[in-house]
């Protein structure tokens, strides 16, 4: 599997803004400085608004020559970006945009006629349509089917732009499904995951994207794997999760100190035992955490020096891949898997 690193931040300016529902915004961005920006269908990117507020967002539409980006952007009552998106007209505003992020990307292995089935519920879909316009421009043969969920048909925004897709290509099939639909509802009822688990008792040989709900993608992947000989590589997901944890638990877990050097300044922390070191350390503002601990965007990546490197429980193969693809360095670890146990109690390292 091929790895993208982050590239540098750039600024990007707001040149649409569209309802696609009542609640969900289609949002259209422009490289200020005219030049192409480049993402694999699938990954995520930052976006920063001018106080500094940073949210992540998949794009929602092919890449394209001309570098525009397509976001599809749900309206959160007292949410900070959506506040700032509806406080007037944005239109020509300027961001900035870091990224692309994630390993969620088209995969070409595996036999041509392997079936492709993507998992959607809400603003997720944004990815999978990224995906499914990728997958629909270049020649192949794997069938694909892509159920989208929500609580009522209202939710599911796209559903005319899925259904012409399926009348145009035969290997596409669309299947909607709703949680809480009306009586007259005709269609497939429940989760997604469930409807994909109904039809095919075996996935052995397919490939699963999942996007949406974190609890729907851990359902889906525990569900799919454990139940439904669907291999773990050949799910692929990437579930965003805020970056903001408190530190110290609800539960009374005890504070561990860590020593954070950033410019050659040492910055003290009160880290949770048995919780990971990134939220502490995006807390303090000495990184950005963009992926929320997912261990997909390498914005964490911290340097350890011995004899605390030695006490790190090793890296697993997705930590390494996306260290090896930022071409870091030895002791470079992601702080998003670093797990705080008494023994690091006053670790120290660097933050790059």
């Amino acid at each position: 599997m091929t790895v993208f690193p982050p590239s540098g931040e750039r600024v990007f300016r707001l040149v649409e803004i569209d309802p696609l529902s009542t609640d969900v915004r289609r949002v259209v961005l422009d490289t200020a400085d005219g030049t192409p920006f480049f993402y694999r269908e699938g990954q995520f990117v930052s976006i920063r608004l001018p106080d500094g507020v940073q949210r992540s967002y998949s794009p929602a539409s092919a890449c394209r020559a001309d570098g525009r980006i397509e976001l599809h952007i749900r309206l959160l009552s007292g949410g900070h970006f959506s506040t700032w998106l509806e406080g007037g007209d944005r239109t020509g505003s300027l961001v900035t945009l870091g990224g692309p992020y994630g390993e969620c990307v088209w995969q070409t292995s595996g036999s041509a006629h392997a079936p492709v089935f993507m998992l959607g519920t809400g603003t997720g879909i944004a990815p999978l349509k990224a995906l499914l316009e990728h997958a629909l421009s270049i020649d192949g043969q794997q069938p694909i089917t892509l159920y989208w969920g929500g609580r009522q048909a209202d939710d599911l925004y796209l559903r005319a732009h899925f259904d012409a897709l399926a009348r145009q290509h035969a290997r596409f099939r669309f299947v909607p499904v709703l949680a809480e639909p009306a009586e007259t509802w005709q269609g497939q009822r429940g989760f997604v995951q469930d409807a994909i688990a109904a039809e095919c008792p075996s996935l052995a040989q397919a490939t699963v994207y999942a996007c949406g709900s974190p609890l729907m993608v851990a359902s889906a992947r525990a569900l799919l794997v454990d139940e439904h000989e669907l291999a773990p590589s050949r799910f692929l997901a990437d579930a965003f999760v805020p970056a903001t944890a408190p530190t110290v638990s609800a539960s009374g877990r005890p504070a561990l100190t860590v020593h954070a050097h950033r410019n050659d300044e040492a910055h003290p922390l009160a880290v949770t035992a048995g919780g990971p070191l990134m939220p502490a350390l995006a807390q303090a503002g000495l990184l950005a955490g963009v992926c929320g601990g997912q261990g997909a965007c390498g914005t964490c990546r911290v340097r350890v020096s011995s004899p605390w490197r030695e006490r790190l429980v090793p890296p697993t193969r997705k930590e390494t891949r996306l260290l090896h693809a930022l071409d870091s360095l030895p002791g470079h670890r992601l702080a998003c898997q670093i797990a705080m146990t008494a023994d690091l109690d006053g670790l120290q390292f660097d933050c790059d």
